[in-house]
């Protein structure tokens, strides 16, 4: 399957490739396009079953790596990786399973590896999903969103989850249950850098993943490329600008 594709950007710097979250689309990148590609080539696809891209009748994780190798064109060099909340285990499995095409990875405030989580937990996980409506799925996004989300921030979440295929929900969320991530980013030796929410570590968040250097923004929700676009624009420019 192959995903709408918003691609553009010139400039030296290593091609970047943006990956939006589960109920969104890539126009919650808008402030990170707008900026980063006076310095380079930025991507950023619509998922399968989310924003422009087609729905399907399947959605994992591997589907989406799939849809990424079909998708992303040739760009002649490595490129840089980056994947919001649940697209943190897109970025493991597509590094653990083709590493040499990366330049490095971005997890932002990101899933790291949930595979490991204890099995009353992935129930509840699992039966939360269960028989999911809009009015159901609607009040989860409201409460994933938080109190320190912006007005403006809420409004996009939303209108974005409403462009979801309703399946892709609880496919995608059961599917993440069994990435490795650990096991799978270990076979990537480049850069690894997580750009994270101010708030304590979570044993699951991408930061507690080996190797992976944590950079954090504060007073921000979830959706911190929304909520403060020019805090999140100097975390990528400073984790772009590695250079071992």
């Amino acid at each position: 399957m192959k995903l709408f594709l918003d691609d553009g950007g010139t400039g030296k710097g290593a091609p970047l490739v943006l990956v939006h979250g589960l109920g969104c689309d890539s126009t919650v990148w808008s402030a990170q396009l707008e900026h980063l590609r006076k310095s380079r080539r930025v991507l950023a696809p619509d998922l399968r079953g989310h924003g422009k891209s087609e729905h399907a009748s399947e959605y994992t994780v591997q589907s989406i790596v799939d849809d990424l190798l079909q998708t992303l064109p040739v760009l002649g060099e490595q490129f840089w990786l980056a994947g919001h909340s649940f697209s943190g285990t897109v970025v493991s499995r597509f590094a653990g399973q083709h590493p040499g095409q990366l330049a490095g990875v971005i997890f932002v405030d990101a899933a790291g590896d949930v595979s490991q989580a204890p099995p009353e937990m992935k129930k509840a996980f699992l039966e939360q999903d269960r028989d999911l409506t809009w009015p159901k799925l609607q009040k989860a996004f409201a409460e994933m969103v938080g109190p320190k989300a912006k007005e403006e921030t809420k409004r996009r979440v939303l209108e974005s989850a409403e462009k979801m295929d309703i399946r892709a929900f609880a496919g995608l969320r059961e599917s993440m249950l069994d990435n490795p991530g650990a096991e799978l980013l270990a076979k990537f030796t480049g850069p690894r850098f997580a750009i994270e929410v101010d708030e304590p570590q979570s044993g699951r968040s991408a930061s507690s993943l080996p190797g992976v250097t944590r950079k954090t923004i504060p007073d921000v929700s979830h959706w911190l490329m929304l909520d403060d676009p020019a805090s999140t624009n100097r975390a990528f420019d400073e984790v772009l600008a590695w250079t071992g």
